[in-house]
């Protein structure tokens, strides 16, 4: 009834993750993923979901293309396999839709990057039934940004609702802006 998620970034063990999991009747989700690409068709074909790791990383292998972690997202995309995206680290969220942003710049189209970052996200979850898209009968987990989501130097999230309740934004960092802003601005 759950599924198996297994942490692999090496091409060999996310195959021995997948068919061990199949040997016992599980369904495995491979989280980081960066060797992932090379074995997509694979991935495909065993119906296997993965949660990429850093997109903002350096390759693998000093053999792989520099920006290797950066076209992943698009390959994986290409060959059909499900996706979503993650980063290590609470403190590293925020940057989330940013690591989309950049594998749009390597090819992913932006409607594909939104859906990594959303209704992807709650299938591989299982949860796609009451969040993951805006639709009637859902959660109403949502956030609203002035400028593009997936651009650092644009995005600005003026409002966020989880469950459709409002929450407040206010943090320690605005608070010491505004401290500060006041009082240096002569």
């Amino acid at each position: 009834k759950q599924s198996l998620y297994v942490r692999s970034n090496n091409a060999k063990t996310i195959q021995e993750a997948v068919l061990f999991a199949e040997s016992f009747g599980l369904q495995v989700v491979i989280g980081g993923g960066q060797d992932s690409w090379m074995v997509a068709d694979f991935l495909k074909s065993h119906n296997v979901p993965v949660i990429l790791g850093l997109t903002q990383a350096l390759p693998a292998r000093d053999d792989d293309d520099i920006d290797q972690t950066f076209k992943t997202a698009t390959q994986l995309f290409e060959k059909g396999v499900l996706f979503a995206f993650t980063s290590n680290g609470s403190w590293r969220q925020r940057n989330l839709p940013f690591q989309a942003g950049q594998a749009c710049g390597f090819g992913l189209p932006k409607e594909v990057a939104v859906s990594a970052l959303t209704l992807n996200t709650a299938k591989i979850l299982g949860i796609d039934q009451t969040c993951g898209s805006l639709e009637s009968g859902k959660d109403a987990t949502l956030f609203i940004s002035e400028g593009d989501v997936l651009d650092m130097r644009g995005c600005i999230v003026t409002a966020a609702f989880i469950q459709g309740r409002e929450i407040n934004l206010d943090n320690k960092h605005k608070q010491l802006g505004r401290r500060f802003e006041e009082k240096y601005r002569q």
